[in-house]
């Protein structure tokens, strides 16, 4: 029986605490949140697990095989080396730090430890952008990727934009991290120039809300990404996924289809909820057959490394 701590109790937390929780062979242990007045629903979902307001108590008192982290973004690199410290296999939410070596020093602790550390990047499970990159990759280069992840939000969900900009993280790097993985496996070509722009649209919070950014690649592929968060951003905004190339137009639609050129290709409308369970699939493979992650810790790494760079290098219109 693998028992698995759960740090953070949100969307996300109990999301992969509800798809870890149909093995067989998980239990979960226990969860860490800051108040539980708030999560009523997940504790009665889980009724035996024990109760956290303090992460390191919940590991000593525990000592949990593996933990699930979903909590604030400035607490995951933290967490993940205290729990590999602890003994424990870890999955956490992307992004992995607020910076490059936050990130790295992660990495560097599963190594040091020989613990099982695999990050939220969802994407990787999900048929429908499997699909996307596949074709993207069938594609004679260059390719141009274009992608957005602009976040209208009003009341509690702004609330939780502004924790994600008050710990120094701009959309960019919370939601391009995703896209400039799936950007890296569509192309093997090596970044040879960014472009990023970023405007702060409300005084009174110091990182910026609204960017844009264009990557370059030695091969001419263009990976176009804007990304903006709070009730200043147009909440008419549509999602894009598009590639371009000499081969015509491939695009993710809202209604769970890929148009291949006017080919359609139709999915689930289940794929993010299969996508979530894949995930937590992966983390408990990974530890019960020992998979060597270090190819993950490459990907990991780089699409950080990518995204903070950018995010150093942005233009404050």
């Amino acid at each position: 029986m693998i028992r698995v701590l759960i740090a953070g109790v949100g969307r996300m937390g109990f999301a992969h605490a509800k798809a870890a929780a149909t093995f067989p062979d998980v239990e979960i242990c226990g969860l860490v949140a800051r108040n539980f007045e708030k999560w009523p629903h997940v504790t009665a979902e889980f009724p035996n697990a024990r109760l956290y307001n303090d992460y390191k108590a919940a590991l000593a008192e525990e000592k949990p095989d593996a933990v699930i982290i979903s909590s604030y973004t400035d607490t995951h690199a933290l967490y993940s080396s205290l729990a590999m410290e602890a003994g424990a296999d870890v999955f956490v939410e992307k992004p992995l730090g607020l910076t490059r070596r936050e990130a790295g020093y992660t990495i560097a602790k599963a190594r040091e430890t020989g613990k099982k550390l695999v990050v939220g990047l969802i994407l990787r499970h999900d048929a429908i952008w499997k699909k996307f990159i596949e074709l993207a990759r069938a594609q004679v280069p260059p390719i141009t990727f274009t992608a957005n992840c602009n976040q209208h939000s009003t009341g509690e969900e702004w609330q939780l934009h502004q924790d994600i900009l008050d710990a120094g993280l701009s959309p960019l790097v919370d939601c391009g991290i995703h896209y400039i993985d799936v950007m890296n496996q569509m192309c093997d070509a090596e970044v040879t120039d960014i472009d990023t722009v970023g405007e702060r649209q409300f005084d009174d919070i110091p990182t910026i809300n609204n960017t844009k950014m264009t990557m370059k690649f030695s091969d001419g592929s263009i990976f176009n990404f804007e990304s903006g968060f709070g009730p200043k951003i147009d909440p008419n905004n549509k999602p894009i996924r598009r590639i371009e190339s000499k081969s015509g137009v491939i695009t993710i639609n809202e209604n769970n289809t890929i148009n291949n050129n006017g080919y359609i290709i139709r999915f689930s409308d289940q794929e993010y909820d299969k996508s979530i369970l894949e995930q937590q699939k992966y983390f408990f493979t990974a530890i019960k057959e020992d998979i060597n992650l270090e190819g993950h810790w490459i990907s990991v790494a780089l699409c950080h490394a990518m995204a903070f760079v950018a995010e150093e290098d942005m233009k404050i219109i």
